[in-house]
């Protein structure tokens, strides 16, 4: 987006003239400066995650780097611990991607971190972005160091449950010193934002992740059986407590399936569960989908056994895309999500033997499973509409940037973006 559209959001007018030329009013390459003349300029935005892989903040970050990419803005997407530029979800060549990690896998954590520090100030340095915006805790520690005596606007993103998460001491120590900088912090919950300390809270907003499905997501109705659940095989994911409950599922309805998508450090001692409950011929674990959502088609129930969460993005798809759903009533996210009884299915945090139940309440009867499908997808999609929350991230993007600087940063110094390359 140009920065007079920004300018222009937030109540402030266009110029009509610069340097005697008249100007049109709707041309949005010009922007007004605090003592009222323009300057035509586009805004660089850097968007800086952990990796590129198939998880939530991946996902809202490619949706926003196209969105701004698709206003005028020049994107760059930079992954500290990404060791190439492959990402699950797929970029616009008019999108710069770049891999900062790599090389460093021998290395003490705490060096590794130091070195990836010492990679994004360059690349920040180098780029001289209008705006950096970050996703996920350690990220936007890094970030803070990062630009420190920069001068330039960040807005800092919570993914995760900061509350509940493991944390090391060391970035628990230098997290309320890099996020003091912060212009703008965005939020995914009610509970997260309560959580803020006080003094953060005026500069905190509260921001969902939208529903994004692909036109061609279809999902199959079968016989009700077939319980599918989605996210890293970790601890936080609660899939141990999952297959507790699904092993109780099973004793009576012998036919029932459980698949769980995703991978991780957990994938070992889940197996081994399955098969000591005697649900191993039961349950798969196909690993990561191919392609976004192509989980949708395997199951009649979703279900969501989360420990806890930042906000359960698969909640939200699967919900949208049709499918009946369950999920423990853990912080974050669950209960916003499903506010309405109508909308799915909450239980207990780590109850197994509610879990169950509800699970077999939801393959017992199909027209309940009918009625949180309908209910439950309009609810989502209404909530949570992509273009809502869109223009919540460009309200946020408009109060954070500042007015261009009195020199002209990129023609003089920084290599032509590629977003211009490929316009």
């Amino acid at each position: 987006m140009r920065l007079a559209t920004i300018l222009q959001r937030t109540h402030i007018a266009h110029p009509t003239k610069q340097s005697g030329r008249t100007c049109p009013a709707d041309k949005k390459s010009f922007a007004r400066w605090p003592w009222g003349k323009a300057l035509e300029v586009t805004v660089r935005i850097a968007f800086v995650l952990s990796g590129l892989g198939a998880g939530g903040a991946e996902k809202v970050v490619n949706l926003l780097a196209h969105h701004r990419n698709g206003q005028g803005d020049i994107v760059h997407v930079l992954a500290v611990n990404a060791d190439g530029p492959k990402s699950y979800f797929p970029y616009s060549s008019a999108i710069a991607i770049e891999a900062l990690g790599g090389s460093a896998r021998a290395m003490p954590r705490i060096a590794q971190a130091a070195q990836r520090l010492s990679r994004l100030r360059r690349r920040l340095v180098a780029l001289k972005p209008d705006l950096v915006v970050s996703f996920l805790t350690k990220v936007n520690v890094l970030v803070g160091l990062a630009t420190r005596g920069l001068n330039t606007p960040i807005i800092m993103s919570e993914r995760n449950n900061f509350t509940s998460q493991e944390t090391h001491l060391f970035w628990r120590l230098i997290q309320p010193i890099a996020v003091r900088g912060a212009a703008s912090l965005v939020m995914q919950t009610q509970d997260a934002f309560q959580s803020l300390p006080p003094n953060l809270r005026g500069k905190a907003e509260i921001i969902p992740n939208p529903v994004t499905l692909p036109p061609d997501v279809a999902r199959i109705p079968n016989q009700g059986t077939r319980v599918v659940a989605v996210g890293r095989l970790e601890k936080q994911k609660g899939f141990d407590l999952l297959l507790q409950a699904f092993s109780y599922v099973a004793r009576s309805v012998p036919t029932a399936e459980l698949t769980i998508f995703g991978d991780g450090s957990q994938r070992g001692a889940l197996e081994h569960l399955a098969r000591d409950l005697g649900i191993g011929d039961n349950v798969k674990m196909p690993g990561v989908t191919r392609f976004p959502l192509e989980w949708v088609g395997a199951g009649d129930i979703f279900v969501l056994s989360s420990r806890f969460e930042g906000f359960p993005n698969v909640l939200l798809e699967a919900m949208t895309a049709g499918l009946p759903s369950i999920a423990f009533d853990c912080s974050w996210g669950p209960s916003e999500i499903l506010s309405s009884p109508d909308a799915g299915l909450l239980v207990p945090p780590g109850d197994v033997q509610q879990l169950s139940e509800a699970i077999l309440s939801l393959m017992a009867d199909p027209a309940l499973r009918n009625k949180l499908s309908t209910c439950g997808s309009a609810a989502a999609s209404a909530r949570y509409a992509t273009s809502s929350v869109l223009q919540q991230w460009d309200n946020v993007i408009a109060r954070s940037v500042k007015p261009p600087s009195l020199k002209s940063s990129y023609s003089e110094s920084a290599a032509p973006p590629r977003a211009q390359r490929h316009a």
